[in-house]
């Protein structure tokens, strides 16, 4: 039984490794969320009937 849960606690520090290092590259992902910022399209001029 402890050899099951030896190999069962370094699979888990192994799967937060991953999920860690998983979320690091979503949080620092291209492209940033700021991006939409700095393109603003200008709005269409209005036509006069």
């Amino acid at each position: 039984m402890k050899k099951n849960e030896k190999a069962g606690n370094k699979v888990l520090k192994v799967v937060e490794r991953i999920v860690r290092n998983e979320a690091e590259k979503v949080m620092d992902g291209y492209p940033p969320i700021c991006m939409g910022i700095g393109h603003q399209p200008k709005r269409p001029k209005r036509k006069e009937d």
